[in-house]
């Protein structure tokens, strides 16, 4: 009975022990994948151009009128389909420079 008791305590601590070293692998792995987004991203931002986009203000008939207001819409839209696409152009992912 006392032979059978130990064995099964050295199974349960083998079994621990490799719970753990897996746990610390995961660990250790999931520190090094961060550190080596955060140097591609940092050189990644180096690479950044920031771009400052205007639009033309208008003291025309429209405004008086307030129909500018689908006007400044359809300006918007067609700036966030440019955004779009220039940060499709820089995306990894390939369904996204597809799409």
């Amino acid at each position: 009975y006392n032979k059978k008791n130990i064995k099964t305590k050295n199974q349960k601590m083998q079994i621990l022990y490799i719970i753990g070293i897996s746990l610390l692998f995961y660990a250790v792995y999931k520190i090094v994948i961060k550190i080596i987004k955060q140097k591609y991203d940092y050189k990644r931002t180096l690479e950044l151009t920031f771009l400052k986009i205007t639009l033309p203000k208008n003291n025309s008939d429209l405004d008086e009128k307030k129909e500018t207001l689908k006007d400044f819409k359809e300006a918007i839209s067609l700036m966030e389909q440019l955004f779009s696409s220039l940060k499709s152009l820089s995306s990894n992912n390939i369904k996204s420079k597809i799409l």
